[in-house]
Formats: structure tokens, C-alpha cells, sequence
């Protein structure tokens, strides 16, 4: 789809919505409104400080720019190009602790990208299917260790049914559809994944 207006160096997502920003629903794009909520999100999960996060779905950067800010490597993927240059804008200030990558996950080297240790955390897309399409792809990348992730509530119980002996899932927040723009089409979960054995979902 097109957007009807260019986006400014650094927006948030009740801005680009009065500019008219078309967003892409084969990739379930739902923008996080504010900082606040991504601060929140990360005090949900400890994560070792010598620890890459990934983040996939960076989206308007808002929780990019929080995981660097707490102090984390980030490498930060969105499939959107529109939004490279918003992205950019928000990680460029933290240096070569930030990277960015646009493309398309399942077509990035995950392996050599990870380093020793990385841990995702993602507000994956509000797709059920295409969300734990997602998660499954990045956890099967040995160096990630586990997830922190917000997804639709239909994906979230899959998940809790799948996990078994191989991941240990843990709902450990809630979140309103209302944080999100456009709000999200459905109820969601904010679950911690803890990687037990090599697995698939």
C-alpha cells in the first residue's frame, strides 16, 4: 500500500496516523503508541547485559529505541522499507550497539548474526499463524536463548499447547488493544519463552 504522506525523521504512531500512513496488513502491522508501554514491557524479563536482543517487526522503532536505551545490543529487522529511514533515525544515536536490517526475516542470516548469545523480543505481527511462524524461525537459531514477546491470544495458546518439555511459557503481563495503532484486532498475550530443548513449535 502507499502512504499518502512521508513520514518525518522520528514519528510516533498517533502521528503517522494523522499524516495518513497506510499501514501493510499482510504483515499484520500494528504500531506500539508510546514509550511508556515498552518500558513496561522490558521490566517484564531480566536479560543478561552481555546479551544481543533481536528484535523482529521493529515497526516505528519505539521499543528499539527502549531495548538500546536500557543498555542492549540490538539488532532490529523490519520487512517494511518505508520505515528504514524512521528506524535509522531512532537507533543512530546508540552507535554500533544498534543495528538495523530491512528485509524480511526468514531471508536474514539469523545463525551468523546471533553471536553467542541473543534473546528475542518482538511485538510480533497480529496474525496467529504468521507470528508463530516467526517465533519458531528465530528460536530454532541455537545462540537464541529464549523470548519475550506480545502476540495474539489464539497464537498464545497454541503456543502454551506446543510448548510441552521443549520451552517453558510463562504469561507474565496484559496488554491493551488500545496500545497499539491501529488497535489490535484481537486480545493479546505478553509471554516470556525460556528455550529448553532444541525445538520446533
Amino acid at each position: 500500500m502507499q502512504q499518502r504522506s512521508a513520514l518525518p525523521p522520528v514519528a510516533q504512531a498517533d502521528e503517522i496516523a494523522a499524516r495518513g500512513f497506510q499501514t501493510r496488513t499482510d504483515l499484520g502491522q500494528h504500531f506500539l503508541r508510546s514509550p511508556e508501554t515498552a518500558r513496561r514491557l522490558m521490566g517484564c524479563v531480566d536479560i543478561p547485559a552481555d546479551t544481543q536482543v533481536i528484535e523482529v517487526g521493529a515497526g516505528l522503532g519505539t521499543l528499539s529505541k527502549t531495548i538500546a536505551m536500557a543498555g542492549y545490543r540490538i539488532w532490529a529487522i523490519e520487512k517494511d522499507e518505508r520505515l528504514g529511514q524512521q528506524l535509522t533515525s531512532q537507533l543512530t544515536e546508540f552507535g554500533d550497539r544498534a543495528r538495523l536490517t530491512i528485509g524480511d526475516v526468514r531471508h536474514v542470516d539469523l545463525e551468523r548474526g546471533a553471536g553467542a548469545r541473543s534473546f528475542l523480543v518482538s511485538i510480533m505481527p497480529f496474525d496467529p499463524a504468521l507470528s508463530l511462524t516467526l517465533i519458531d524461525h528465530v528460536l530454532n537459531i541455537p545462540a537464541v536463548t529464549g523470548a519475550l514477546v506480545v502476540l495474539p491470544r489464539a497464537a498464545g495458546d497454541r503456543l502454551v499447547s506446543a510448548a510441552e518439555r521443549r520451552l517453558r511459557v510463562a504469561e507474565v503481563d496484559g496488554i491493551s488493544r488500545s496500545d497499539f495503532w491501529p488497535p489490535a484486532p484481537t486480545v493479546l498475550r505478553v509471554m516470556t519463552i525460556e528455550k529448553v530443548l532444541p525445538c520446533r513449535i
